[in-house]
């Protein structure tokens, strides 16, 4: 694909210029200036951003943190939404699968970022996962200063997008006449100065990745729209393209209990995973192009042994309640297969 550099020049200069104005934005240099000298997480940081709320931000960080996990990475996961933390709860949800079901899963550790500012930011990432292969940062769907330092930080920036017109505005706008390239958006404006100060540091530019998410192949129309659009922006703002999730029933419905399909195999008497699931779930992975460091020697799936004792029937009232969320039996695939 053949990028416009031109093109992401003025989209820089744009927020250059909006970032001059007084009481406006802080310049991109502000921000990279308040992340100097600090230290770099060891792991690889993937920041899931987009200024448009309702995207599923938080549930593709949550499959992906959980893919991430049953290839026996360590996994870090930070929530900076500190109003809705649904990532956060997901994962809470999912401690308490364990510890009610005393069933070996791999659970990422993960925090809420309570007091927002990069030294905080770099504080809790080095406290809580100093020796993690990689650092998830979900963030609120609006800008912040946080959020301006989670992208700065990355080394993966993942923008989900739903298929419709209005979610591409805070990345770009396209003529609906001509289908030519206007200006950047907002949130586009914001990435590429971020990503153009890195540079002008002599960092390393962060892999800045869209992923079309909850899509719903019904939409055949639609969905060629979107693709055309996506590909212009692509080629002027200098993001690369993938296929998020699709809009599935069978993954909402294990949320509650902080599952996904590739828990299921784990859970004695639970339906079988569905391969349509799991090979979404592998190829989004691939997709990303993640640096694979060496898996630990030990797995890291046990069950946990210093949790408060849970009674029998409790337990089986919790075991129905997931049988009867979970979907009918599916074409068994094995995990590891699944991720690998």
């Amino acid at each position: 694909m053949a990028l416009d550099y031109a093109a992401m020049d003025v989209a820089v200069d744009e927020y250059t210029r909006a970032c001059e104005a007084p009481e406006r934005d802080e310049h991109p240099s502000v921000v990279m200036h308040d992340l100097v000298g600090r230290r770099r997480p060891h792991g690889h940081v993937i920041t899931f951003a987009n200024e448009k709320g309702g995207v599923g931000k938080s549930t593709l960080a949550f499959h992906c943190a959980l893919a991430l996990s049953h290839l026996d990475m360590r996994v870090l996961v930070i929530d900076c939404d500190r109003r809705q933390q649904t990532l956060h709860r997901l994962l809470e949800a999912r401690d308490g699968t364990v510890r009610t079901l005393k069933v070996a899963l791999p659970q990422p550790k993960h925090v809420v970022l309570e007091q927002q500012s990069g030294a905080l930011l770099s504080q809790e990432i080095e406290r809580v996962g100093s020796d993690a292969d990689f650092v998830l940062i979900d963030l609120a769907g609006h800008d912040s200063p946080i959020a301006r330092r989670a992208v700065a930080l990355a080394d993966t920036v993942v923008t989900p997008v739903n298929c419709s017109p209005t979610d591409l505005d805070a990345l770009g706008r396209i003529n609906p006449v001509s289908r030519r390239f206007r200006e950047a958006g907002p949130f586009g404006q914001i990435v590429a100065a971020l990503r153009a100060e890195r540079l002008a540091r002599g960092q390393r530019a962060f892999d800045w990745v869209v992923a079309k998410n909850r899509v719903r192949r019904c939409e055949h129309r639609l969905l060629a729209s979107i693709d055309q659009n996506l590909g212009t922006m692509a080629r002027h703002l200098g993001f690369r393209l993938i296929e998020g999730l699709t809009e599935r029933v069978s993954y909402r419905e294990m949320l509650p209990f902080g599952l996904s399909q590739l828990d299921l195999r784990l859970i004695p008497d639970l339906c079988a995973p569905r391969s349509t699931n799991l090979r979404e779930l592998r190829q989004l992975v691939e997709a990303l192009r993640l640096p694979r460091p060496p898996a630990p020697a030990v797995p890291l799936r046990r069950v946990p042994r210093d949790c408060a004792p849970v009674l029998a029937r409790s337990a089986q009232g919790y075991r129905e309640a997931m049988t009867a969320a979970m979907p009918a039996g599916a074409a068994a695939v094995p995990v590891a297969a699944a991720v690998a």
